[in-house]
């Protein structure tokens, strides 16, 4: 029986020790932060200008499908433009995390 409680306490303290985790401090100045924010800023001007492009290019798809009564080309120009929105959003929102990572005080 000893050998038992023995055996429990010392795979509870293994368990406990497993558990426990470190408060994280994450440091968003490190030397590959600045990199990182010019290659998001890089490929949000890439975005963001192949959208415009998609987007008129999916504009002439929704017109022409439109004047000669076909809804198939007018839906694929209705979703070309709605995933060129959707593009732009994501890549912002990847360019604004990482502001928002830079600009974090984490003591």
């Amino acid at each position: 029986m000893n050998a038992l409680n023995e055996a429990l306490v010392t795979v509870h303290s293994r368990v406990i020790t497993v558990l426990t985790v470190a408060n994280p401090s994450p440091d968003f100045s490190g030397p590959g932060v600045s990199a990182l924010q010019s290659i998001a800023n890089v490929v949000f001007a890439i975005v963001l200008t192949l959208a415009v492009i998609g987007g008129l290019v999916a504009a002439g798809f929704i017109v022409v499908g439109h004047i000669s009564s076909n809804g198939r080309v007018q839906k694929m120009g209705m979703v070309g433009l709605v995933s060129c929105i959707a593009g732009v959003a994501v890549a912002g929102g990847i360019a604004g995390l990482i502001n928002w990572g830079q600009s974090l005080k984490v003591a």
